[in-house]
């Protein structure tokens, strides 16, 4: 056999020995070697009566009859749950690697550690120092008072990534799931909105939030509720305010409150809050009514709390009809009135089911009323409207019977603005404009298919 052709031939048989050696380790993959820990330090967290650790900032603590409380201030309001997960921290600290007697200490970032820590435990004092993250992934060096530097998962570090304000303990915010009243005060300007179900004051038993006995758009009215209800704080800035006009709540921009129902006890209960000036990242200041704790609060939610008017809460609504207590329709049309009766009707199929339609008739004649009802349920507003009604122009008008103990009727008009829009006129009230090309189509509807 030539040279180059025992070349050719070796290189094929390497090519199947690889591969099988690839096959062979696919199907028998050597296990990682697991890492070995070595517990390095222990403490009982009850025998701890003094922790400090400096992180973005040293915050000393120290261990009361009571509890744990800031040393500085032990007024301060504590979230102690941070302080228990530290300590169960460091009741076990684990090591993967150890490195005895060293020598320079920043050649492990624990000359100048990211975190110390100090503890009194029983009496005496330790010092433990966290150093920066490793290279080698998930890991980083510590030390714990001894000649030895130790490599730890890098996790220990999370309970400890705090300032003071970081540990701090906010008030809560109640369950508001179920509020019944609203008082807004702002600008010197005062309003109430108050949850009244089957009240009577609208023709639509849909309403239930109104000013006095006006009627506010469901959905607008709940969202501005759900600003309070819904409200978290973004961050205490001061945990014990002694001059309220740094944050402007010593005249505050915005008064809300709220009554609501518990539902634990049933009882009515209030919440109030105050907002104050915009701080220079667009978030406002903000406080529980009588709280030293300021708070800041996203400036979306601040902002709406504080400029919503009653304007903004009307309702958008063409008009919110119940069809079913709907008895007869009177249409007004170029002078002349039209009236449509509206009654069921039961049809049985072969297979004796029944089922009952809608029928209305003009003059005994069955028209397509429905036709009229779909297209007033589907107008959508443009606009609101002015505060008086229009002497003329009026497009078309409708008289609406009900079977219904209040507003037994509803009138419905629609008036010429201009080339592009129509007001709508509802109970002798203007409302909302709407598109006059709407308009137009419902009159053609009116002609076409109930008139002709």
């Amino acid at each position: 056999m030539k040279r180059g052709k025992k070349l050719i031939v070796l290189l094929g048989v390497l090519v199947v020995l690889l591969g099988a050696a690839y096959a062979a380790a696919q199907l028998n993959p050597e296990e990682e070697e697991e890492t070995v820990y070595t517990t390095i330090f222990t403490l009982d967290p009850e025998q701890v009566t003094a922790l400090t650790w400096h992180y973005s900032e040293e915050v000393p603590l120290v261990k009361e009859e009571d509890g744990w409380v800031y040393e500085e201030d032990p007024q301060f309001p504590l979230d102690t749950t941070y302080v228990d997960a530290m300590l169960t921290a460091l009741s076990q600290i684990d090591s993967s690697k150890t490195i005895e007697n060293v020598e320079k200490w920043d050649e492990y970032t624990l000359e100048a550690p990211i975190c110390e820590i100090n503890l009194t435990v029983d009496g005496e004092d330790v010092t433990i120092k966290v150093g920066e993250e490793t290279g080698l992934g998930g890991q980083r060096y510590v030390s714990i008072g001894d000649e030895n530097a130790y490599l730890v998962d890098n996790s220990f570090l999370e309970p400890f990534k705090y300032g003071l304000y970081d540990v701090l303990k906010m008030e809560e915010i109640p369950e508001m799931d179920t509020p019944v009243r609203l008082e807004h005060e702002a600008d010197g300007d005062s309003f109430t909105i108050e949850k009244q179900e089957d009240s009577g004051l609208a023709y639509s038993d849909e309403y239930i939030w109104f000013l006095g006995e006006k009627a506010l758009d469901t959905d607008l009215t709940e969202s501005l509720l759900d600003y309070v209800t819904e409200l978290a704080w973004s961050e205490c800035v001061n945990y014990r305010a002694d001059d309220l006009s740094k944050y402007g709540l010593d005249d505050p921009a915005a008064v809300l409150t709220l009554t609501y129902t518990d539902e634990d006890s049933d009882e009515e209960k209030t919440f109030c809050l105050e907002l104050g000036d915009e701080d220079a990242d667009g978030n406002y200041y903000a406080r529980l009514a009588g709280s030293q704790m300021i708070y800041t609060i996203a400036g979306s939610a601040a902002e709406s709390m504080i400029y919503t008017t009653y304007e903004d809460l009307k309702p958008t609504d063409v008009l919110l009809m119940d069809w079913e207590e709907v008895t007869s329709l009177d249409i007004v049309l170029d002078g002349e009135t039209y009236t449509l009766i509206r009654s069921t009707k039961t049809e049985t199929d072969e297979d004796g089911n029944e089922t009952q339609t809608v029928v209305y008739t003009l003059n005994g004649e069955e028209v397509d009323g429905e036709a009229i009802t779909d297209l007033l349920d589907d107008m959508t507003y443009t606009g609101y409207a002015g505060s008086s009604v229009p002497e003329t122009g009026e497009e078309i008008r409708f008289v609406i019977h009900r079977s219904h103990a209040t507003f037994p009727e509803v009138e419905l008009a629609f008036y010429r603005y201009n080339s592009s829009d129509c007001l709508v006129v509802l109970n002798g009230e203007p409302t909302v404009s709407v598109s006059r090309q709407d308009v137009v189509e419902l009159v053609e509807a009116v002609n076409g298919e109930v008139l002709d």
